[in-house]
């Protein structure tokens, strides 16, 4: 295989990892909306969608091993872009399994909230009170920004944007802070005597409660993939080294 022919499938294989990661945020932000609108139909879609991905991850894996198949020697930066691309793939297709996760938790929870009325787990008391629609704020919230983090991961890869990727590496914290403040304020409700009348009126609400715990793991893990993918980018450009310096400095 000549240089320019590896050139051209090293840019095909790039092209389809950018599509993967253009497919997985695009799920994501249909399960948010599913998450926010209680659209069943849109939940539907997304895990319909995760096939899709399954499918392109395995086109990437494919491509990626037939060119370390068929190309003896690689150049080192060759080497580890192609290594790299089957760990980024797999983080970008488990971060598409985690919204169609979401949206078959929200497709479990409709049986729930059938015979809630008007009840709900709450805790605090006055404005600092915790219902189940402010910890839905919170959700949301970290999604909004579990989701920013996987864009700004998706254009550094594209630009092979080494600073960019340290950075979203670092900001990973802010996507831990928001869940577990979600968490807080769930384990807050599914705790303490004030939970137990509520029970008592709703049977369903600790499902309910559990759901949104997981739904905000999920989310969390977003973030989680992204760092991976930022990870493998560096090491592409800079090699082992400057993987080890940053994780020094931690």
């Amino acid at each position: 295989m000549t240089r320019s022919t590896l050139d051209k499938e090293l840019h095909e294989l790039d092209s389809q990892i950018q599509q993967l990661g253009s497919l997985v945020d695009e799920a994501l932000e249909k399960a948010l909306e599913a998450l926010s609108t209680g659209d069943l139909a849109q939940a539907g879609v997304v895990i319909e969608a995760d096939s899709t991905i399954d499918m392109l991850r395995k086109t990437v894996e494919e491509h990626a091993i037939r060119l370390l198949t068929l190309q003896q020697p690689l150049g080192g930066r060759d080497l580890r872009y192609l290594t790299s691309a089957l760990a980024i793939a797999g983080d970008l297709e488990r971060t598409g399994d985690g919204a169609a996760g979401i949206a078959q938790l929200l497709l479990r929870m409709v049986p729930l909230r059938s015979n809630a009325g008007d009840t709900s787990l709450t805790a605090g008391a006055g404005d600092a009170q915790i219902t189940e629609a402010s910890v839905m704020r919170g959700l949301l919230d970290l999604g909004y920004e579990a989701r920013r983090v996987l864009k700004g991961t998706m254009k550094a890869f594209a630009e092979r944007d080494i600073k960019a990727a340290h950075y979203i590496w670092e900001e990973d914290d802010v996507v831990d802070v928001r869940y577990h403040l979600v968490r807080h304020d769930l384990m807050a409700m599914m705790a303490g005597a004030h939970a137990i009348p509520a029970l008592q009126n709703d049977s369903k609400a600790l499902q309910r409660a559990t759901y949104l715990l997981w739904i905000a793991h999920k989310l969390e893990r977003v973030a989680d993939h992204c760092t991976n993918v930022c990870e493998r980018l560096v090491f592409t450009i800079e090699g082992e080294n400057d993987i080890q310096a940053s994780i020094d400095k931690q």
